[in-house]
């Protein structure tokens, strides 16, 4: 395999770039009780008894299960207006399409509970403790 000029000092700069990271993060990274580890406490106390944490790699996604999204529905197979994208692309997936049609949840979304919080068909029995479980939607980003 021929290795032109222009890649032989970019992977040298690679390699030296991660050496010099390696080294700072080294510094520190040491601790004064010489365990090796220096992790502050949390700035306040805990009060959780318990906590349930769902990883769901490969499983449904948060969208289709908690978040009903009428406003998507009622725009399905519409093309995303360019007031959303705002000139962004969006992935580097998508760099190679022509369309970017708005897609909407494939599932039916009902409320339950006194609360009336919309929760999709895949977790029928979510739906008998839908005043009881906390669903945080008010995490926002500017990416799309």
């Amino acid at each position: 395999m021929a290795v032109n000029r222009r890649t032989l000092f970019g992977r040298a700069a690679g390699g030296l770039a991660t050496a010099a990271l390696a080294s700072l993060g080294r510094a520190e990274s040491s601790s004064t009780d010489g365990t090796g580890f220096s992790v502050p406490g949390p700035h306040f106390a805990p009060r959780a008894r318990r906590v349930i944490y769902l990883f769901q790699s490969g499983g449904p996604s948060h969208i289709d299960l908690f978040d009903h999204k009428p406003q998507l529905a009622r725009h399905h197979g519409k093309e995303l207006p360019d007031s959303i994208r705002k000139g962004q692309r969006l992935t580097e997936m998508t760099h190679k399409q022509s369309k970017f049609p708005c897609v909407s949840s494939s599932l039916t979304f009902k409320p339950y509970g006194e609360c009336g919080r919309h929760l999709s068909e895949v977790l029928p029995h979510i739906g008998s403790i839908a005043d009881e479980i906390c669903v945080v939607k008010s995490m926002h980003t500017e990416a799309i």
